[in-house]
């Protein structure tokens, strides 16, 4: 018996991948899909924040067709920056045409600065990751922080320059986490924050720039709306009690491989893949020894508060998918504008407008102020002609969003991580592996583990 903790996506690829296989999803929602969720109402469907679906391996893509065969929509990426009064394309490093000459000279000249610098002082490299020598490959973790590594500040500052940071990735990851940037590492940012060469920089500083940058590029929607499309179809695939939604785990015994539920059922397995958040797990793992114990509750996260907005008449930018905000007085860092993606998203004649609020845990602001405050502040970017246009609105929580990379994640992880692979506790996705993962990412931990426990015999 494999018992898979999550109905998400890595959850359900990895029992989709296990067929033949006696395996049991246990999920505490009543619906598959995790955060990988949409909920439709008054004719319109909103996704519980953007989700894009980014497929860099050839069997992931394979896989993504044959289970919505001609349901997919092959899609560019159309993402903005608000600053300075206007709109740039995405990334802003490669993209301050349009901005106020004093402005981009600024970010031109840090640029500049920043590559003199770091050719007599390179930056210093992040070490290897190793494996930890129990469980599927992805199973990897870096070891703890060297003292003289750069904070997220500076690697910013040093592979962009004071510039760069001053006007747009200071302010905006500084609301994004939460936090002072000397807090996070910048172990995470290698595949997500493209770093454009110095021609690039000079050429969107005077035109647009035609060349794509970042691992988003081209993506896939549901032509049919709703990213809910995707788990819904891999749950279709799964025999009839596979997955038992309304499940929710209440303890773990970790060496006897024992998943007890609230209400007392319990279930033994040969192995447990486990997409749950590792810091609930450990809460929840009776037999963690007491420092790990410890260890664990110093992982750190952010909320999101995602405020959804159906609005009648046409949008005011009608082909922007996404724009980042990083004006520290408006409550939002993101908008997503989900009709740009399909007008099956709305009714006819009406559009989308999703703002993302990140708070710390425990400082979540009133719903009511939130929405008020993002309604204004859509209107002050012009995103929003008239409040009096909104039909709908609500806003809706997603307590654990963003795993934060701090030094403490880089000390506890190894540890805790073994501690379960060597038990055949194998935590995989975003949350389960407490990292910053893309949905394909999460569906290939799926496949790996599913792989990994088929190749084990067991």
């Amino acid at each position: 018996m494999v018992l898979i903790l999550g109905a998400g996506l890595a959850g359900l690829t990895a029992a989709d991948h296990l067929d033949g296989t006696d395996r049991l999803v246990l999920e505490r929602g009543d619906e598959v899909g995790g955060l990988c969720r949409s909920f439709r109402e008054e004719g319109f469907t909103f996704d519980c924040t953007g989700h894009l679906l980014h497929l860099r391996r050839p069997e992931l893509r394979a896989y993504v067709a044959e289970l919505l065969p001609d349901g997919w929509l092959e899609l560019q990426r159309s993402a903005w920056i608000a600053s300075h009064g206007t709109l740039t394309p995405y990334p802003f490093q490669a993209n301050t045409a349009g901005l106020p000459l004093d402005v981009r000279l600024d970010c031109l000249l840090g640029f500049i600065e920043a590559m003199r610098a770091a050719e007599n002082a390179p930056l210093a490299s992040v070490p290897d990751e190793g494996p930890l020598g129990a469980g599927p490959s992805f199973l990897k973790t870096r070891p703890e922080a060297a003292p003289d590594e750069p904070s997220f500040r500076d690697w910013i500052e040093r592979s962009f320059g004071a510039g760069f940071a001053r006007h747009f990735f200071t302010p905006y990851n500084t609301k994004m986490w939460q936090r002072d940037l000397d807090q996070v590492t910048g172990d995470w940012v290698s595949w997500s924050i493209p770093r454009p060469e110095l021609a690039d920089v000079l050429r969107g500083a005077i035109t647009a720039n035609e060349k794509s940058f970042g691992y988003n590029p081209e993506f896939l929607y549901p032509r049919a709306g709703g990213i809910d499309a995707l788990p819904r179809a891999i749950a279709a695939r799964l025999p009839e009690g596979v997955v038992r939604t309304g499940c929710a785990v209440e303890a773990l015994d970790a060496g006897h491989r024992r998943v007890t539920l609230a209400g007392g059922e319990s279930h033994d397995a040969e192995h447990v893949l486990s997409s749950l958040p590792l810091s609930a797990l450990a809460r929840m793992t009776t037999d963690l020894p007491r420092e790990l114990a410890e260890a664990a509750a110093q992982l750190q996260h952010v909320s999101i508060r995602v405020v959804n907005v159906g609005l009648r008449g046409a949008p005011v930018h009608p082909d922007v998918q996404w724009v980042y905000v990083p004006d520290p007085e408006l409550p939002f860092h993101r908008v997503g504008l989900p009709t740009a993606l399909t007008p099956a998203m709305a009714p006819e004649g009406h559009h989308q407008l999703v703002a993302e609020i990140s708070m710390r845990p425990g400082q979540e602001p009133d719903a009511d102020d939130s929405l008020g405050a993002t309604l204004a502040g859509l209107v002050g970017l012009g995103m929003l002609r008239d409040p009096d246009d909104v039909v709908y609105a609500r806003v809706i929580d997603i307590p654990e969003a963003y795993v934060v990379f701090d030094r403490e994640r880089r000390a506890v992880l190894p540890g805790l991580l073994r501690f379960y692979a060597e038990r055949g506790i194998v935590p995989i996705g975003r949350y389960g592996t407490w990292d910053y993962l893309s949905m394909g990412d999460a569906m290939h931990h799926g496949q790996e583990a599913a792989h990994w426990i088929l190749e084990s015999g067991q």
